[in-house]
């Protein structure tokens, strides 16, 4: 499990400012007042704290505010780009969504491993700490995944998404085994694009489409600086059949998990 890096970092600087004051754990929880296994948990990273314990922190502390403006710094830096903040907002509303990926497996649908294997290369400036907030934040997106009223999700891969081996054998076994169970136990549809077609529409790149029950359609297509969020119509609609062209040349979804099962069976 991953621990929320804003949890960690706020923990230890609570931990450090305690030890530093001379306080047991169970000194200061009384002090707060607050039950020692909460206060156990924040230290540790396991429970987020809220702004009022932060302020009982530092008035029992004597820190001088400290703490509440760490709080204030941690809970303002956002897991995910701007531009990408709409998408996400869109992603959470959306009844359906049909998303192809040519390279890597679609975000929605990535073990912690997978995406921990593709976020720190991509992040060679980043520390352990902010790589740890980034796969955070893209596990919690899967959660629409076991909401009860959970979008119809529609997903179409090139072959070489799942021969690809990501991180090593072991996570991409993992990764592969998670993905079959989405597909059996009825939580998406999946399709595997095999390469003896050389050449498809769906090479102009990664394509997501979202809709809706209160809104237009809207599509979204990325690239390595960001993306581009439309619901224009003509654009929606050339969006739209790329993705129908793509399934109406991929293999069923019957064949494609027997090929996913066939190569996580090799690895």
């Amino acid at each position: 499990m991953v621990k929320h890096p804003a949890w960690s970092r706020f923990g230890a600087e609570v931990r450090r400012l305690r030890v530093q004051s001379g306080y047991s754990q169970a000194q200061l929880a009384r002090a707060i007042p607050l039950s020692q296994s909460m206060l156990s948990g924040i230290e540790l990273g396991r429970k987020g704290a809220k702004r009022d314990h932060a302020e009982a922190l530092d008035r029992v502390l004597n820190t001088g505010g400290r703490l509440v403006r760490l709080w204030d710094s941690l809970n303002s830096i956002p897991a995910h780009p701007s531009w990408f903040q709409n998408v996400l907002a869109l992603e959470r509303k959306a009844v359906e969504i049909r998303e192809y990926q040519m390279v890597v497996l679609p975000g929605l649908l990535q073990t912690e491993d997978y995406a921990r294997s593709l976020i720190r290369p991509a992040q060679p400036w980043a520390n352990a700490e902010k790589v740890d907030e980034l796969v955070h934040a893209r596990m919690s997106r899967r959660e629409i995944l076991t909401a009860p009223d959970r979008p119809l999700c529609w997903f179409v891969v090139d072959q070489v998404v799942i021969d690809r081996v990501t991180g090593s054998p072991t996570v991409m076994k993992e990764q592969l085994t998670y993905l079959l169970n989405l597909i059996e136990d009825h939580t998406i549809r999946f399709q595997v694009f095999p390469q003896e077609i050389p050449l498809h529409p769906g090479l102009t790149g990664p394509i997501r489409i979202m809709s809706f029950d209160d809104r237009p359609t809207m599509a979204y297509v990325e690239h390595t600086l960001g993306g581009l969020l439309t619901d224009q119509q003509q654009e929606v609609r050339y969006c739209s059949a790329i993705f129908s062209a793509l399934q109406s040349e991929a293999l069923s979804s019957h064949a494609s998990a027997d090929y996913i099962r066939r190569r996580k069976d090799q690895l």
